[in-house]
């Protein structure tokens, strides 16, 4: 008899249970069937008791909605904290993403599934490009994360370990194992990896890191530098300079093109690019900028076409054009 009293006051965590899973938007279901699934978890219970406890959900706002049919009521969860094409663009978002393990993936789109009901499964089935994707290969990122926003949090320095890709595809620890030290400030993501902003004390500027690529992070307790380098700074407009987050010297370059590709500027650097008309060609712009020049700047370059030219400084266009003859070079045939 204890027993079944003890069941009885589960009934509202079975009902919310039952109500996420069995129903959603467009499905409903009737008393019976809430009983059966009550009978099932092996409590029994009668109508009066399911709308003293479907009360009790309400009242913590766990809107349970009853619609009237032929003399009787069926009901739903009309709302979720997330409804079904929300849940599918987190599920795509997660299968998408390179700096998640094809495990992790996995894990966490099983968990973004049950917040959608049963009849949502079979659309949550989508694999986009999960098994296509080129995804991380350590587990190491949310760690390296956890001890990175520590050290933002309590003001203190880290040192850690840096490796790179082989090509056995294999992580190499640079410098024989000798740590990095930072001072870090910020996290971003860019082109589906998190990297590290950091001041770097040994040059006195500014350094990212991709935070897969740390290991063995260790705070310091020693009070970050370079403070005054991050009170205006602005993380979008240091990802739109740092092309694929490869640093470079910071250059305000001139470019002219055609004007079709004025929307490519405009979507690369937003409101930080100025464009005005050509003085030189018809049908063409100038558009100036402020970059960190690196090769895979000159290669997003290149990508636009023969008809973009940079203009200035003369130092950037010297160095663009000793980029695309090296490239001419390698790739020229060998003559004998």
């Amino acid at each position: 008899m204890k027993e079944q009293s003890d069941s009885k006051k589960l009934i509202p965590i079975y009902l919310q249970k039952i109500f996420l899973e069995k129903t959603d938007k467009t499905h409903f279901i009737r008393m019976p069937e809430i009983l059966a699934e009550l009978e099932k978890k092996g409590v029994t219970a009668d109508r009066r008791t399911i709308y003293t406890n479907i009360s009790l959900l309400e009242a913590v706002d766990f809107h349970i909605e009853g619609v009237q049919e032929k003399g009787n009521y069926k009901y739903h969860l009309p709302e979720r904290t997330f409804d079904s094409n929300e849940l599918k663009i987190l599920i795509d978002s997660v299968a998408a993403s390179k700096f998640l393990t094809e495990k992790k993936s996995r894990e966490l789109i099983k968990k973004l599934k049950t917040l959608g009901s049963t009849f949502d499964n079979e659309s949550f089935n989508r694999r986009v490009l999960l098994d296509k994707r080129v995804k991380s290969m350590n587990d190491r990122i949310f760690k390296n994360l956890d001890s990175i926003y520590a050290a933002i949090s309590t003001n203190s320095q880290i040192t850690f370990q840096y490796m790179r890709w082989n090509t056995q595809r294999k992580l190499d620890i640079l410098r024989s194992g000798k740590e990095f030290a930072a001072s870090p400030y910020a996290v971003s993501m860019n082109d589906d990896n998190y990297y590290l902003i950091a001041y770097d004390t040994r040059t006195k500027g500014l350094k990212h890191y991709r935070i897969d690529k740390m290991q063995s992070i260790k705070l310091t307790y020693e009070a970050r530098e370079g403070k005054e380098h991050f009170e205006t700074f602005d993380m979008v407009e240091y990802s739109k300079k740092a092309f694929g987050m490869f640093a470079g010297k910071e250059e305000t370059i001139s470019i002219e093109a055609p004007n079709h590709l004025a929307g490519v500027f405009i979507e690369r650097f937003g409101d930080s690019v100025r464009i005005r008309p050509s003085l030189e060609r018809k049908d063409f712009f100038v558009a100036r900028i402020t970059v960190y020049t690196s090769i895979q700047f000159y290669g997003w370059l290149l990508g636009l076409g023969k008809d973009v030219k940079i203009l200035s400084p003369d130092s950037v266009r010297e160095e663009y054009i000793k980029y695309l003859s090296e490239a001419i070079s390698v790739n020229s045939p060998q003559i004998p």
